[in-house]
């Protein structure tokens, strides 16, 4: 948490204030005190996920982020991401390869193949081309 926060350019009180937020929000217990190296990817997700909703970004990119972990925090993760997009000021980019997921968040879809925008449309018409092709 303090090196991610120092990187992203925190000042040491401004991410000891995050960091009861980041824990609890991550739900890794005892875990949380050991080193990185130890967790397993999901609880890295996790961590990162908790992070990246704890600063109040300008742009959230969430790239199948609510494919990690059990249903009780995918519904947190799925609540936290809702509130977020709420706020007027905040650009949510949701990465997903699941059309019904896309369809509960987005209103605009844009599919991407390597790399390259194919399709830019209402997310209707985006999963439904999405569908199509791939």
């Amino acid at each position: 948490i303090s090196l991610r926060g120092q990187i992203l350019g925190l000042n040491r009180s401004e991410i000891k204030e995050l960091e009861p937020d980041i824990i609890d929000f991550a739900e890794l217990g005892l875990y949380i005190d050991q080193p990185m190296r130890t967790y397993s990817s999901g609880m890295k997700a996790r961590l990162g996920f908790a992070f990246a909703v704890a600063i109040d970004p300008e742009i959230l990119v969430v790239d199948e982020a609510l494919s990690v972990g059990d249903r009780a925090f995918q519904k947190k993760c799925i609540d936290r991401i809702r509130e977020i997009m709420m706020d007027e000021n905040v650009t949510v980019l949701f990465v997903t390869h699941t059309s019904s997921t896309a369809k509960e968040f987005c209103s605009r879809g844009i599919v991407l193949d390597k790399g390259t925008k194919v399709f830019d449309g209402t997310i209707d018409d985006a999963t439904k081309y999405y569908e199509e092709n791939y």
